[in-house]
Parts: structure tokens; C-alpha cells; sequence
């Protein structure tokens, strides 16, 4: 199963809430191959991915997008190539 995480900003960052939104609705296209979670930045599951600044996309441990908005597209391109589609 593929972990899919958005770290998002402690305050109400809108960059974040998009992400958190177009992630979510992307994640469930591929229900029982991907998990979904979202970690608040400054807590030490956060801090396992060295943020810099949020928001943050993650599949596995690897950070795809940092500090920028995503691109509904691009993400569900990242997730198709983590899952071998």
C-alpha cells in the first residue's frame, strides 16, 4: 500500500487546503492501493521529512512537491508511476 502524505502549515495556510483537497480527491481514485494522511507541520512525524516549507506531497518517503502549489495532473502521475500503472 502506498502511504500518500500531505503536511500541511499549524495556521490556515489556503496553499494547503487546496493541496490537502486535490490529493484527497486524487487518493480515493485508487482506494486499497493508496493511504491517505495528513500530518501538521512542527510535529515529529513531520519532522521524519526534513520540511523546509509547507505544503508537502509525499508518496512514501519521498517528497514530490515542497512549498509550491500542485498540479491536479502531476500528482496523479506521481502516484500512478510510485504504484506501476
Amino acid at each position: 500500500m502506498l502511504q500518500v502524505t500531505v503536511i500541511k502549515s499549524p495556521t490556515n495556510c489556503a496553499t494547503c487546503g487546496e493541496t490537502e483537497q486535490i490529493v484527497s480527491e486524487i487518493s480515493q481514485k485508487y482506494v486499497g492501493k493508496v493511504e491517505f494522511r495528513i500530518i501538521v507541520n512542527g510535529t515529529p512525524e513531520a519532522g521524519q521529512f526534513g520540511v523546509i516549507s509547507t505544503p508537502v506531497v509525499a508518496l512514501g518517503n519521498k517528497i514530490y512537491s515542497m512549498g509550491k502549489p500542485v498540479i491536479k495532473e502531476k500528482v496523479e502521475g506521481w502516484i500512478k508511476k510510485e504504484l506501476g500503472c
